[in-house]
Parts: structure tokens; sequence; C-alpha cells
């Protein structure tokens, strides 16, 4: 392996001595004793100075912002954006219940037989109208016309329109306070209060999806004993041996019809002798054996009273809540789209509410109370 020389050819001129050279820098000198200060005096600017004046004096210390707080001022910035997105979207739910055009008609028939055949029209939490032909097997066949004038109110579908107001109520204040600028929040301890703010919040969704699941199918809901729906709903006026109950379960509509009678009237002799006999049978339903104080949402249970012996003629008839048992029951199941995405769309709600929540606690440095 050779080495290689490379050669640069220098001018005369570069051989000559520089008299005017100062070489004394190679001599042995003591360079003079200036500050920091005093050697950037005039080449650097105000705010260099104040700077370097900071990082040479041992008595000044740098305050930096930790990281926590950085990351914790990032997420309320930005927790900001996704509140009134949350507004907008509670919003649209609101939109979803509440009544638009001409409501939403909905069938309510059985699926296996005629015994019950109808539609029936909901507008917002309210069913504005409908007509259902019934051909029960206690009951003579007859038609139910639901009064316009009149409309049944769905307590279920009630409360939750109240829920639903409450929650865009409380974002509208949480917003004004916490983000008056539509900027970075400014409200001091501000973190505590959001926190605060979004888990009552959070209950409420849950307790809206709550109320749109209902009770389980498997068990029936036991507020038809006290809001079954008025007599005077119906044109003309539904008959006293008939509760009419409409509910909710699992994000559907549901009406549960039933054929009541007073639990202290005597089954009659032919009846004696054709149960006995095997000809006649009793319909069979969870509810056969049982007495229920039942009333209608008015609290009247009109003609359902075995009047007395010795009642006086001229007295009023008794109204008051009765004693009955449920000859027979018919539960109808009516989807209603509205609804039903009303229902998916409060979960995603929670599901990113819930995801919220825990980032900002584990910025707080906090454990999330869910």
């Amino acid at each position: 392996m050779s080495d290689w020389v490379i050669v640069c050819p220098l001018p005369a001129s570069a051989f000559s001595v520089a008299h005017d050279f100062n070489v004394g820098f190679l001599r042995e000198t003591r360079w003079p004793e200036r500050t920091l200060q005093q050697a950037l005096q005039d080449t650097v600017s105000p705010a260099d100075r104040e700077a370097v004046d900071l990082l040479s004096s041992p008595s000044k210390k740098l305050t930096l912002t930790p990281p926590k707080h950085r990351e914790l001022a990032w997420l309320l910035t930005e927790l900001g954006d996704d509140l009134r997105g949350l507004q907008t979207s509670l919003h649209d739910c609101y939109n979803l219940l509440g009544p638009s055009g001409q409501g939403n008609t909905l069938v309510v028939s059985t699926q296996r037989n005629e015994a019950v055949k109808g539609t029936i029209t909901r507008k917002g939490t309210r069913i504005a109208r409908g007509t259902i032909h019934l051909k029960l097997r206690t009951l003579p066949a007859q038609t139910l016309n639901i009064d316009p004038a009149h409309p049944i109110t769905i307590d279920p579908l009630d409360d939750l329109n109240t829920l639903l107001t409450r929650s865009i109520d409380l974002l509208g204040i949480t917003l004004a306070h916490a983000y008056p600028d539509d900027d970075s929040p400014t409200a001091p301890r501000v973190e505590q209060f959001l926190a605060a703010q979004l888990r009552v919040l959070a209950q409420a969704l849950q307790d809206a999806s709550s109320l749109l699941r209902g009770p389980p199918l498997t068990e029936t809901d036991p507020h038809w004993v006290t809001r079954s729906a008025a007599l005077s709903h119906f044109s003309p006026p539904l008959p006293p041996g008939i509760s009419f109950y409409l509910g909710l379960q699992d994000s559907q509509l549901v009406l549960w019809l039933r054929a009541v009678e007073p639990a202290d009237t005597p089954v009659n002799l032919g009846m004696k002798f054709a149960l006995a006999l095997g000809t006649a049978r009793r319909i069979e339903h969870d509810e056969a054996e049982q007495i229920f104080t039942y009333c209608c949402e008015d609290g009247h249970a009109k003609g359902l009273h075995t009047p007395a012996a010795d009642a006086d003629p001229l007295a009023p008839p008794d109204e008051s809540p009765a004693k009955v048992y449920v000859r027979e029951k018919i539960r109808v199941e009516s989807a209603d789209p509205s609804l039903l995405s009303l229902s998916a769309k409060l979960n995603a709600l929670s599901h990113s509410l819930l995801q919220t929540r825990r980032n900002l606690a584990a910025v707080m440095g906090e454990e999330l109370e869910e």
C-alpha cells in the first residue's frame, strides 16, 4: 500500500518576512479579566443579555413549567372543543326525541294472531293518536280510539326528555364558566370544576340509557298498576275492565293490555262447572294468581268495585284503587327507529365521555369515580 503526498506550490511572496505582523500572541501573556457580561456587551441584544445574566447568576433560578402542568394545560384546551362537540350531539339526541312534523306512526300488532291490530302515532313524548282493534278471549271484540285532544304521555320518555334538557343546560353553564372566550380556560382550578361537572353529566347519560332499556325482557314493568292510561284518553272512553299501559323495553315502545276484574267478584255456578269439567280453562300467564292494587294514572279505578249489598244506591260510586285479578295479558312490541338511533347515540356519547374523564383524572393524578 503506497502513501500519497499532495504538494501544493506556493508563491514566492509566501516566503517573505511579514514585518508588520504582530506575533506577540505567541508569547505567554495573560488574557484581560473580563466578565461574560462585559465581553458580550457590544455583541448581544438586550434580550439575549438578560438570558446570559440569568444563566451566569447563581442567585437566580430558571422557572420551568413541569411536564404535568403543560399536559394539563393542553388537555384543558382540547377539552373545550370536545365539550362543544358533545353539546351538539346532545342537541341531536333531543331532536330525535322531540316532536317533528307529523310524528312517527308505529304498527302495534300481535305476530301470531289478530288479538291486537292497529297503529299509533308518537309525537315527542306523547301518543297523539291511534286506532287499535282488540279481539281478546275474555272480552268482546272492540276498537280503541285515542282522542287527539287528550294524548297519552309516555312517562319514561317524559323523564328522558327532562334528562336531556338538563344535560344540555349543564353543558352550556360549564362552557360559559370554563371557556368564556371559546379558547383556553381562564377560571382558577378549572380542572376541579370540569371534573365535577363531567361526573354529573356522565350520571345523567347513564340514567337516560337506563330509561330506554327499561326493565329486563323477562320481567314486567311494575308501574302499570298506577300509570295505566286514564279512560278519558279514548273516544269513546275506555271500558273499565281494560288496562292500557305503554312503556319502554330494549329501546322499543311496548304496549301491555290487561283484562282485569275485581278480586272479590264471585264466580258464577256455570263457570265453576265448566272449570271442573274442563270445558273452560283459565288463561295461563305470569300474573294469573296474583292480586294487584290497581288504579289509572288519574288515581281512579272506575267500575272495578263490587257494590256492597247494603250500599246506598244514591251514593257516588267508589273510584279509589281497587284489588283486581288479571284475567288476560298481552304484550306487543313496536320498534321506533328514532328511539333505536337515540339509544345508540347515547351509548356512544357515554363511552366518549368516560374516556375524556379518564384522561382528565390521569393528568390530575386522581382516581376516576365511575
